[in-house]
């Protein structure tokens, strides 16, 4: 029989050893699940696992981005549809509502259009995630004033009540007729604007007659004015229609008919006795109309354009105040301060109002998506619910009042319709379109992830069955080894001899 030899031996137990690492290194895999434990194992994959975690590195940011920016988005999205169905409740209740003054100076309308109001300065002033939403790149700063403070102004600056009142003086004159001076010279009636240049009151835009005997000219002149002189005595029936453009943009048409009733009705004038008595009677009713006019109409316009002169001010701009007092002869606006005004938006004003948060979301692909308070859309449906919540009335009964609040309820109505600009629903739209890109982005990054942690599984992942095997295998082969060891290291010559 051969003895062994000591280079036998330790061969041997070199094997053991070797069977050993590869034990441990089986124990290994099977309770991590990695086939190595450092990359410099995996030979030739090595560049390929180190790419493959770097695309998902970079992906998972991507996903994070995506799914904090379709929050916003979605947060926006409901905010800006709860407004949409604020206009329409507006609408709705302006239309059905009458002129009962609920508490002696508002009607229900505009009670609940105050309720509204409120509600509306807390949607923009949405703050999620230690980020205000709707301030666009500012997101630290809140975006709107306090309702309180844009309705009655705060330590002592002016809030949109006291535009409001300003601008009435403004616009109606002292005069009551809405910045026209009227006078007669003979038999000729002239009706003229009191300055120019000039911001307020009426302007003379057109003039229209069919009376007979009677020659109109103008408007014309610095300041602009018409003249209508009678030369003899017009019919029953024929009429004159002067077109007043008001401070909103709108006009307003003021009608005379000739009559032979003394006292003539209402929109009429009595036919004198010569064209002097005539052109008497003619100013005294147009002075009525005129001042009617004022007191209705026109009163509604000066309030829109009060509140136009508050809330619309681009970046570097202000909000526009009479430039007085005195404000009944006042010609022109002036910028207002933080001294005097309260500033209703205080976000962002770089750039143009809408998408003025980027997300970027994949690989030189970036998202353009938000909505800002100062934006067309949201800024009108703020500016009508706080023109509701500020104008007052006294009496019910007051017909000119009616008249009034009637042509208020319908520029308000006429701004909610949103015909022809950019409307609450085109902005809810626009972020939906960023939402459905940032799902297909993501269902992108998706297909993408799954395909790379496959890849890597299949290079870096061990499988459990075949570790297993192998380590059944390699157990045996240690004992039998142990075994051959333990019998060899017992065999002496002495056994032999």
């Amino acid at each position: 029989m051969q003895i062994s030899t000591l280079s036998q031996s330790l061969a041997m137990r070199q094997s053991i050893n070797d069977m050993r690492a590869q034990f441990d290194n089986l124990q290994r895999q099977l309770s991590t699940g990695l086939k190595t434990d450092s990359y410099a194992k995996l030979g030739t994959d090595r560049n390929t696992v180190l790419s493959l975690a770097h695309q998902l590195s970079q992906l998972t940011t991507y996903t994070n981005t995506i799914t904090k920016t379709g929050m916003r988005i979605e947060i926006m999205a409901d905010a800006l549809t709860r407004m949409n169905s604020i206009a329409s409740e507006t609408k709705t209740s302006l239309a059905s509502s009458g002129f009962e003054l609920v508490n002696g100076k508002q009607t229900s309308a505009q009670i609940q259009a105050a309720m509204q109001f409120d509600e509306i300065v807390n949607l923009l002033n949405l703050n999620v995630e230690d980020r205000y939403l709707f301030g666009g790149r500012d997101t630290q700063t809140r975006p709107v004033a306090l309702p309180s403070a844009i309705l009655n102004g705060a330590d002592g600056k002016a809030g949109l009540k006291q535009f409001i009142a300003e601008r009435a003086l403004a616009d109606l004159g002292a005069n009551g007729l809405g910045r026209l001076t009227l006078g007669t010279a003979g038999s000729t009636v002239t009706l003229g604007e009191d300055a120019a240049p000039s911001v307020f009151g009426f302007k003379l835009a057109n003039v229209n007659s069919t009376l007979s005997n009677a020659t109109v000219t103008g408007p014309t002149g610095a300041p602009p004015a018409l003249d209508m002189e009678f030369t003899g005595l017009p019919e029953a029936g024929e009429k004159i229609e002067i077109e007043l453009a008001m401070p909103d943009g709108t006009t307003t048409l003021v009608t005379l008919k000739a009559s032979a009733a003394n006292p003539a009705g209402k929109g009429e004038f009595t036919i004198g006795v010569d064209a002097a008595q005539t052109a008497a009677n003619f100013q005294t009713a147009l002075n009525e109309a005129i001042g009617l006019e004022a007191r209705t109409t026109l009163k509604a316009a000066s309030a829109v354009a009060a509140s136009n002169n508050f809330f619309d001010y681009a970046a570097g701009g202000a909000p526009q105040r009479v430039d007085g007092p005195p404000f009944e002869s006042a010609t022109g606006l002036r910028d207002a301060t933080d001294a005097d005004t309260v500033f209703w938006y205080r976000g962002d004003l770089s750039g143009t109002p809408g998408n003025n948060f980027v997300a970027q979301i994949d690989q030189g692909r970036q998202l353009a998506y938000g909505a800002r308070a100062d934006q067309d859309a949201i800024r009108d449906m703020l500016k009508m619910s706080a023109l509701l919540s500020a104008v007052e009335y006294s009496d019910a009964q007051d017909k000119e009042e009616l008249a009034s609040y009637k042509a208020l309820s319908g520029r308000v109505t006429k701004t909610l319709n949103f015909k022809g600009v950019q409307s609450l629903e085109s902005i809810v739209t626009g972020l939906g379109l960023a939402a459905s890109t940032l799902k297909q982005t993501q269902d992108r990054h998706d297909l993408v992830m799954a395909s790379a942690n496959e890849l890597l599984g299949d290079i870096q992942n061990a499988d459990p069955y075949e570790v297993g095997v192998k380590l059944t295998t390699l157990q045996t082969q240690l004992q039998a080894s142990y075994q051959v060891t333990a019998m060899l290291s017992k065999l002496s010559l002495v056994n032999f001899i």
